[in-house]
């Protein structure tokens, strides 16, 4: 379905009321562009020139960001290391006008940077600089939750796993308990490696191979996906409310707990980088239907969205402005 471009505006204008909390591995982008003209002669390498770095929110902190660009005010928990990456990352934090738990800046801890190197236009390999996370650091991340959400009313709390620590049982199951206390819708980015349980969340949003691993399937690559089967199996193993799959090309599909899986088409035609989308794909449903949207319209909504962020190249977000424009020249003129 398409969404109708007053439905776009109302959820943009009802976005700055929103107060989010997002929690999950923190992690530093780090860009290094080039040309590459030779091969070395010391190993059949490209031998890249450098011309410019430049160092972007990654990981959860892009979900923040993604967040933050649609106007909701936004403060990010995760752990982050005092080195200089870590600094880094508070730095474009506060340039984003994204909150900070600084208790969680801990020197036991080395900040995730991945480092991507790209000549013309080609990502040529990737460098990860990550080490496991303090068991200390981990425990703080669930005591500065409770502290946060005493002292600051929250309308939702997306969770951004990575698989890199940051969020585990404990974390999710005491999320779960002061939801009912402080009743925050409860979004989750899910990484099925972690064999967590999601009971209790609002949304569970797995891109394709991540909800073929929470429902055990395995298919042939030329197979059909078994949409409907697979969120069933998910909604038998994890009592959740809804269930979103991003489908890549194929749009985005959501179900409600017990209700028929609905599918929103993909928008874009051109697409340059699917790099971040899915925190695009969150950021939208969990505003969407925090402003009360229904299942389709939410779905319709983040797929407008995403079809912005992949014609860009790397990790993007996308502002009000964008969306209403882009809209008015997909859907018509904006009334």
């Amino acid at each position: 379905m398409s969404l109708p471009l007053q439905s776009v505006q109302s959820i943009l204008q009802a976005v700055p009321s929103l107060k989010v909390l997002v929690i999950g591995d923190a992690m530093l982008d780090h860009y290094i562009f080039g040309d590459a003209e030779r091969i070395s002669p010391e190993a059949p390498v490209p031998v890249v020139a450098v011309d410019r770095e430049a160092y972007r929110l990654g990981g959860a902190c892009n979900v923040a960001l993604n967040t933050k660009s649609l106007g909701a005010h936004v403060t990010f928990l995760g752990v982050v290391g005092t080195d200089e990456a870590g600094s880094t990352l508070q730095r474009l934090l506060k340039e984003a006008d994204i909150g900070f738990c600084n208790e969680n800046f801990r020197s036991d801890v080395q900040t995730i940077v991945k480092t991507r190197v790209i000549a013309r236009h080609q990502q040529l390999c990737r460098l990860d600089r990550e080490k496991k996370f303090s068991e200390a650091s981990i425990t703080a991340v669930i005591a500065q939750t409770e502290a946060f959400l005493q002292k600051n009313a929250a309308s939702a709390i997306l969770i951004s796993d990575y698989a890199k620590g940051t969020v585990t049982q404990a974390l999710l199951n005491r999320l779960v308990e002061l939801k009912k206390r402080y009743c925050f819708f409860l979004a989750v980015d899910p990484k099925p490696k972690n064999k967590l349980c999601y009971n209790g969340v609002d949304l569970l949003k797995p891109n394709r191979a991540e909800a073929l691993q929470l429902a055990n399937f395995n298919i042939e690559p030329n197979q059909t996906f078994p949409l409907d089967t697979v969120a069933k199996e998910i909604f038998n193993r994890h009592s959740v409310r809804y269930l979103a799959v991003t489908l890549g090309g194929q749009g985005i599909a959501l179900a409600e707990n017990g209700g028929k899986t609905q599918t929103a088409p993909a928008v874009a035609k051109e697409v340059f980088d699917v790099s971040g989308a899915g925190d695009t794909a969150l950021a939208a449903l969990t505003v969407a239907l925090c402003t009360h949207r229904t299942p389709s319209e939410a779905i319709a909504f983040a797929n407008l969205l995403s079809g912005i962020v992949i014609r860009k190249v790397g990790t993007a977000v996308t502002t009000p402005e964008e969306i209403l424009a882009y809209a008015s020249k997909t859907l018509g003129s904006v009334s």
